[in-house]
This record gives structure tokens, C-alpha cells and sequence, in this order.
């Protein structure tokens, strides 16, 4: 199996400059991504880039992420509002959070991002053909994530698309 290793210097952010991503979750992984993006730009009150953190009513987590400077609404919202979606809750509520409210908000063109494929590689997610799919999957735990690229550095992932 061929295997390519990719680097910071391959990416190019500015692909990602006019669109919005909204991070469902804000657990371990969910914090990492949301702070990760903001602190490299995403911007919630510019809208250059725009991070939404979708999180269900009277989440625990509401409270963390308005705190930190995000923009918290529901899943619902924050999935018609945005252009790539990271579903980032636990792999047992996915399904069900992705058919009663992400699917219903998902246009031709998003992108339905994971951080682990078993509910895709199962049939328990089966997103229309229009939606991109992808798997961004950290190589640790986010409290980790967040701490490497607080130092400048950042943990290996594996990327599908």
C-alpha cells in the first residue's frame, strides 16, 4: 500500500478562506478543532472564515465555548450556516444527530467531515452524493491537540477523502 505523507507547507489555507465550518461537538476533539481553527484565523466576528460550534440545548459545554469566543448555536443552525461540517460528538450519537438535524440542513457541495469512520464505513451515516466526504483523525487526544498547537507544533492525523 502506498502510503503519502504530507507536510504544513503542503496545505494551502486559503482554500478554506470563504467558507464556514461548523465543529458539532466541543468534547475533547470538538474544543481542540474549534480553538485549533480560531486561533489560525477562523474568525467568528470577521466571517473571513466562520467557526460555528453546534451543541444541544442546555450543553454543559455552551458555556466553555462562548467563553473561549466562539459563536455557540444549535446543531441545526450551525449546520445550514456552514460550508464544511466536523462531527466531532461520540460515534453512538452520530446517527442520530446526523439524520434529525444535519442532514435535513446539508447542501449540494458541503463537505461532512469526521474524525472517525466507523459510522460511515458501517452505512449508519450515508450522506446524498452532492456532500463531499472527509476524515481528518488527530492522532491523540484533543486536550493533546490543543496543547501541541498551542506550542507551535501540531500531531500526525490521518486524512481521507
Amino acid at each position: 500500500m502506498a502510503v503519502t505523507i504530507y507536510h504544513e507547507n503542503d496545505a494551502n489555507p486559503q482554500l478554506i478562506q470563504d467558507k464556514k465550518v461548523a465543529i458539532i461537538g466541543y468534547g475533547s476533539q470538538g474544543h481542540a478543532h474549534a480553538l485549533n481553527l480560531k486561533d489560525s484565523g477562523v474568525n467568528v466576528v470577521v466571517g473571513l472564515y466562520a467557526v460555528r460550534v453546534g451543541l444541544r440545548e442546555g450543553s454543559k459545554s455552551r458555556r466553555q465555548a462562548e467563553e473561549a469566543g466562539l459563536k455557540v448555536m444549535s446543531v441545526a443552525d450551525a449546520a445550514a450556516e456552514a460550508d464544511f461540517i466536523m462531527i466531532l460528538t461520540p460515534d453512538e450519537t452520530q446517527a442520530a444527530t446526523y439524520e434529525a438535524e444535519i442532514a435535513p440542513n446539508l447542501k449540494a457541495g458541503d463537505t461532512l467531515a469526521f474524525a472517525h469512520g466507523f459510522n460511515i464505513h458501517y452505512g449508519y451515516i450515508t450522506p446524498p452524493a452532492d456532500v463531499d466526504v472527509v476524515m481528518i483523525a488527530p492522532k491523540g487526544p484533543g486536550h493533546m491537540v490543543r496543547r501541541v498547537f498551542t506550542e507551535g507544533a501540531g500531531v500526525p492525523c490521518l486524512i481521507c477523502v
